[in-house]
């Protein structure tokens, strides 16, 4: 059968949202897919189809692959565009046939065409993104602390449906265990906490990391109004910075969860003294537990993560891994300067 690789069209983006509930069985509204791919502050996404031409009477979507624009900026405030690859999937029915691949050829094509220096990601599926030239630099981690250990079982085990008796013994073990270790940040010294605007992110990076190599996510306005404003997760974020202007942080809350969503601080400040204030602030918002979104890809991540453990979070190093591909003939960053963070997600984890 003849497959063709092509471009999305706008007439077809209900198609392409039919094809990815279908295949993953869920119900991903019209409105997500728009947020997500054409709302984007640095660009709609360069969205790739694959089409089954051997059927004459529709339009039959037995593949999809996507780059969503991202740009990233250092401590120097030098900008650097890249995309976040998404919704990677081909029909079951179809696979054999490289659709996969010649997706990925055409989309590494057009990602230069606009510009676009790296694309990145996340995914379990490390061999095949490997064989299309993919490096794998690093997988991603979690950290949790559990403020209300029933709760946090209940949670935890509703977000597998197939967890078998053992396994809710071992969630049921964890929940006690974090509970009793977070116990130990009451013990420590905290910092006053000021809520701040959500518009302020991207000077404290510039202000904390100031002439470093370190890259994230260009939070400007813009950025910040589209992934935290009109992020259609039902996220409630809010931003905290301690008195002295040396830690910065972002949190996000569910009914049933908390997240540390990110923090910016020097390597050598008491980091875990942040944490334990913001610690409180979600303890006081009465979510029963606290995740987080770790790496140990650099020093700065690598701090982050001692100084959480330091302040009662329990430590797993569970996860998926971290794709990138340079379309970069100057090699401007490297994996291990990113200060990657939950931000980085499209914010449905």
């Amino acid at each position: 059968m003849a497959i063709t690789i092509r471009l999305l069209r706008d007439d077809e983006i209900q198609l392409a949202n039919n094809f990815f509930n279908a295949i993953y069985q869920t119900n991903r509204p019209l409105v997500n897919f728009r947020w997500e791919f054409l709302e984007g502050p640095f660009g709609k996404a360069i969205y790739v189809v694959a089409i089954d031409d051997s059927v004459t009477d529709t339009i039959k979507i037995v593949g999809i692959q996507c780059a969503i624009p991202i740009e990233l900026i250092n401590g120097r405030g030098e900008r650097v565009l890249t995309a976040k690859s998404e919704d990677t999937l081909v029909d079951p029915a179809y696979r054999g046939q490289k659709i996969f691949e010649r997706m990925y050829d055409l989309l590494f094509e057009a990602c230069r065409t606009a510009g676009i220096r790296y694309i990145w990601g996340f995914t379990p599926a490390k061999k095949a993104f490997e064989r299309i030239g993919f490096a794998i630099p690093f997988a991603t981690e979690q950290a949790l602390l559990v403020l209300q250990p029933l709760a946090a079982y209940r949670y935890l085990k509703s977000l597998n449906e197939q967890n078998k008796t053992l396994d809710k013994i071992k969630i049921l073990g964890l929940s006690y265990l974090s509970w009793f270790k977070g116990l130990k940040r009451l013990f420590g010294d905290h910092l006053t906490m000021t809520e701040t605007p959500l518009s302020d992110k991207d000077r404290a990076f510039q202000r904390l990391y100031a002439g470093q190599d370190l890259f994230t996510l260009h939070e400007t306005t813009a950025y910040l109004t589209w992934r935290l404003g009109h992020n259609p997760f039902g996220n409630h974020y809010r931003s905290y910075r301690s008195a002295t202007g040396t830690f910065d942080a972002l949190v996000n809350t569910r009914p049933n969860v908390g997240y540390i969503e990110q923090i910016f601080a020097p390597v050598k400040s008491p980091q875990h003294n942040g944490i334990r204030s913001l610690v409180d602030i979600l303890h006081k918002q009465r979510v029963p537990l606290i995740r987080t979104f770790n790496f140990s890809s650099n020093d700065v991540l690598k701090a982050q993560g001692r100084q959480l453990s330091e302040a009662g979070f329990t430590y797993l190093k569970r996860g998926s891994y971290f794709v990138w591909k340079s379309l970069d003939d100057q090699e401007r960053i490297l994996p291990s300067q990113l200060l990657i963070n939950r931000l980085f997600t499209q914010g449905n984890l």
